[in-house]
């Protein structure tokens, strides 16, 4: 049940006491249920705005789960009982997707039921406007400023133009007016334009006979001892004036509160500061649909205001990512949003995202009888430009420079030239905060900065037509060039965490900046160096495709030019090369790069891009599969990393030794090296000759994972897996996870036959780099795993032979009509860490498909696998091969010699009991005995 209200509510025939729970029309009780009552006062309370169903639920029928058919049995119930006809002026109007509305003019009324009797001491009636529509998203607002109101008397609403503080003080003196016993006046300053004649407009309101002479004065003694509310509203360009106005009447009268609507506030002493902040967006997030938009006020506004002037309009499924993309565009604010639903009809919602880019011309359409200021976009922010000094209008041109937020340091690298044009800026920067210019909001204790969108285009256009923005674009790309290169060398640092908190979001700024660059009119050298700096920038934050996008275009814009020396085009190759790697581009090209690197690192006589580029040359040699020849590379860079006496590169060296090892199928030597990595990695951090890599303790975890499964220790291994997982998740960085997932995650839950756990590791794993050949791949093995005995055959054939040569090619038989069973072929390549598996899933081919001589040759298969694996020290490759080999055994009558064999595979396993291969083995030998 609902908690009884105090107010009398009024509206047609009807009186609402809420406390005494009753309805009378026309004087005479009228019969609720008591949900239908409940659901009632809910709406009356709130007359005007949009109720959510979900509010409504939780109101009337707190603590009960009902779907909503019940709220709609009930809402048409109450319409029955209000003579609710739904044409002619409806109390009850339903707003699709959103909820409800009580549409009907609501008066609160006194104990009682009277207006109240101190309206009737002033000369001239209360003119509060008359809202004519709904106003959205607003409703803790109204709440917050009555609570404003009770506890103090002069009470600020400010905020940027069109944000709606007009409406929202309107909405605010209505809900108030009973307990001002109906005395709300309200005065519109926005025609005063003189400060001499905002005491005229007061006293026209209030209908005072004032005194030529004071007319201070006599608003003071007029009000000395009556409780009323004014609202005085556009105070921005009359400031002073309605800051002495309101100081006297505060310190001198003891009832009179003011609400006061003002792009700047007064800044007196008692003034409660309202900030009006922007209705609330949908974040920038895939799939989102018509119902998750729709929680978000920006969108209700915008889909509300559509549809009254666009019969028949409504938001489905296709059109909400572009309508939440509309509202992100327009910063949520109110103005904006009401000037580009008026043009839906005629763009469409798609042909007015695009226009957006040109949102000055496209947004022209507002309500004809609106302000002339409120008409247009430009029209709103041209009133606030005029209001600025000349001293702010050129700072605030400066700042339109940055695409972001930004910090005050910042900014005066951009707009001072000077130590006295500093001082100048900042308290430009002051005002125009104080102004609604510009936002102002803390992180980690730093205060940033952010023009909303159309100020900075609004702003932008200022400054080139000023003929300052070469010069200013200059500066942007010089401080964020130095900002990137002063940043922390270990982004996993604490420092480098909180570089990236400030500054990670910045890279819009780094773009802007690389535009103009390599413009006609830009600055090139800058370019190179602000590309090169940024690259391991753009890969931290997901965006690989783009950096090798750019690089490879600054790449063709200055070749054989004289800006480009050897060093330049050096690191501009090495930068290409990880950029070509971690994107999955083709091998010939990230070997083309690398070598381009490694010849002019020689040339400079540059040892650590010497060090990159043999890198990328093993890496090159990986991506073929040719573990061999890289074992050759790793093997010079772990030569030169120890001449160099660079110890992180020496920890590099031992990182990509270890994994070739691995392939090679030495699995002892590949141990002893990422144990070390891993040891010495949590001693020193993240500290790389190069800024491009993977972390060492994720890297090296990831590797000891299929390390220690392969020698027979699948607890430890599941362990290790937890803790790759959890650096990855600490790094905060996609790539990082991917690596683990894909790598260890995938391949180990597979081994132990975890399905569901594999099918977890592909849900988390996304990657945003490329076309997502190894999670399509996985996704693929699982699929086969699960469809039956010629499907897990399949799998079992493909999965020992993924690798970066063969991922893509597996993954695309998933497309294939029907997927072959695939014929033995002991080729397994340089990857002979996995031989003996391919080895044993061949045996079971030929013995699946039968034949002559089918099972002597499986055997021969088998005891090779088991000869191999053995020599590897891969105990679980040997006990798969053994239980093959057993099976067959068994079949073939060889009872006692297959039982022996799973005894003494079984007795060499300390742990992993319970796993799909020990707990099968030990199966067949309880069978057996």
């Amino acid at each position: 049940m609902l908690d009884g209200s105090l107010t009398t509510f009024a509206f047609g025939p009807f009186r609402l006491f809420a406390a005494e729970r009753r309805l009378e029309k026309d004087g005479k009780p009228v019969r609720l249920g008591s949900r239908a009552l409940d659901l009632l006062i809910v709406l009356v309370e709130c007359a005007g705005e949009v109720v959510s169903n979900r509010h409504i639920l939780e109101r009337v029928w707190r603590g009960v789960t009902v779907d909503e058919s019940s709220l709609r049995f009930h809402v048409k119930n109450l319409r029955r009982a209000l003579a609710d006809n739904l044409r002619d002026a409806p109390y009850i109007t339903n707003v699709s997707g959103r909820g409800y509305c009580f549409a009907a003019r609501v008066e609160r009324l006194d104990r009682e039921g009277r207006p109240g009797s101190n309206a009737a001491s002033f000369a001239a009636a209360p003119n509060l406007p008359i809202r004519g529509r709904t106003i959205v998203g607003r409703t803790p607002n109204i709440e917050l400023l009555s609570r404003e109101l009770s506890r103090g008397r002069l009470v600020t609403i400010a905020g940027p133009g069109g944000i709606g503080k007009t409406t929202l003080a309107i909405a605010t003196a209505e809900a108030l007016r009973p307990s001002f016993g109906n005395a709300v006046f309200f005065v519109d300053l926005a025609p005063v334009e003189n400060a001499t004649l905002v005491l005229s407009a007061v006293v026209s309101v209030l209908g005072i006979v004032q005194r030529a002479d004071e007319p201070m004065a006599a608003i003071v003694e007029f009000l000395r001892d009556r409780r009323l509310l004014i609202v005085l509203d556009n105070c921005e360009q009359v400031i002073e004036a309605v800051a002495e106005l309101a100081d006297r009447i505060v310190r001198d009268t003891v009832g009179s509160h003011l609400l006061v609507t003002s792009r700047e506030t007064l800044r007196i002493q008692g003034e409660r500061v309202h900030r009006l902040m922007p209705l609330e967006c949908p974040p920038v997030k895939d799939g989102m649909s018509a119902e998750e938009v729709m929680s978000y006020a920006a969108v209700q506004l915008f889909v509300d205001r559509t549809a009254a002037g666009f019969s028949g309009f409504s938001l489905d499924d296709l059109q909400a990512p572009v309508a939440a993309e509309i509202c992100r565009r327009l910063d949520g604010i109110p103005l904006a949003i009401e000037l580009a639903a008026a043009r839906v009809e005629f763009f469409g919602l798609s042909g007015l995202a695009r226009g957006l880019n040109d949102m000055f011309s496209l947004l022209t359409q507002g309500r004809r009888l609106a302000l002339p200021r409120h008409q247009t976009l430009r029209a709103t922010l041209d009133w606030s430009y005029h209001l600025l000094s000349p001293t702010e209008q050129a700072v605030l041109q400066g700042i339109a420079i940055f695409r972001t937020t930004f910090t005050l340091e910042a900014a005066l690298a951009i707009v001072s030239r000077s130590m006295t044009a500093a001082g100048n800026a900042v308290d430009a920067m002051a005002n125009l905060v104080a102004k609604s210019m510009l936002t102002a909001n803390s992180m980690d204790g730093i205060v940033q900065y952010r023009l909303l969108e159309a100020t900075r285009i609004y702003a932008s256009e200022k400054l080139a037509a000023g003929g300052d923005k070469p010069e200013t674009a200059r500066r942007h790309a010089d401080h964020h060039l130095k900002l990137i290169e002063t940043a922390p060398g270990d982004w996993e640092s604490d420092a480098g965490k909180a570089w990236l908190r400030l500054h990670g979001g910045r890279i819009d700024d780094v773009r802007a900046a690389l535009d103009w660059c390599f413009s006609n009119a830009g600055d090139l050298s800058i370019g190179l160096r602000l590309i090169i700096a940024s690259a391991r920038l753009w890969f931290q934050l997901s965006l690989t495709l783009e950096c090798r996008d750019r690089i490879e275009a600054a790449l063709r814009f200055v070749l054989g030019r004289p800006e480009l020396d050897a060093a330049m085009e050096m690191r501009l190759q090495t930068a290409l090369g990880y950029a070509l790697w971690y994107s999955a581009s083709e091998a010939d090209r990230l070997e083309r790069a690398f070598r381009r690197a490694l010849a002019l690192a020689d040339e400079v006589g540059d040892v650590p891009v010497h060090l990159q580029a043999l890198w990328g040359l093993w890496a090159s040699r990986r991506a073929r599969g040719q573990y061999r020849e890289a074992l050759e590379l790793a093997e010079k860079y772990v030569a030169l990393a120890r001449e160099s006496g660079d110890e992180a590169a020496r920890l590099l060296g031992g990182r990509i030794l270890g994994l070739t090892h691995h392939h090679l199928g030495n699995q002892q030597t590949a141990r002893d090296l990422s144990e070390h990595v891993l040891r010495v990695g949590r001693r020193i951090g993240n500290a790389s000759n190069s800024e491009f890599q993977v972390s060492h303790e994720i890297t090296a975890a990831t590797m000891l994972t299929r390390i220690l499964w392969l020698q027979g220790f699948p607890d430890q291994a599941t362990a290790m897996l937890q803790e790759a997982i959890t650096a990855a998740e600490q790094s905060d960085h996609w790539y990082s996870m991917y690596y683990v997932l894909c790598f260890a995650g995938c391949p180990l839950s597979l081994w132990l036959g975890d399905l569901a756990q594999t099918q977890h590791y592909l849900d988390r794993t996304v990657n945003r780099a490329a076309a997502d050949r190894w999670r399509r791949c996985w996704a693929f093995i699982l699929r086969l795993r699960q469809s039956g005995e010629r499907g897990a055959l399949i799998a079992s054939s493909l999965e020992p032979r993924v690798d970066l040569n063969t991922a893509q090619e597996i993954a695309a038989l998933a497309s294939a009509a029907t997927i072959p069973m695939p014929q033995p072929d002991d080729d397994g390549g340089d990857a002979l860490w996995s031989l003996p598996e391919v080895l044993r899933v061949n045996a079971e081919v030929l013995l699946w498909q039968g034949g002559l001589n089918a099972a002597a040759t499986a055997e021969a298969k088998l005891l090779r696998s088991l000869d191999l694996a053995q020599a590897q020290s891969t105990l679980a490759w040997e006990l798969r091969t053994a239980t093959s080999l057993a099976r067959l055994w068994h079949r073939n009558g060889r009872i006692a010699q297959a039982r022996d064999l799973l005894v003494a595979t079984c007795d060499r396993f300390s742990e992993g009991f319970d796993t799909a291969d020990v707990a099968g083995a030990r199966q067949l030998i309880a069978e057996w005995s």
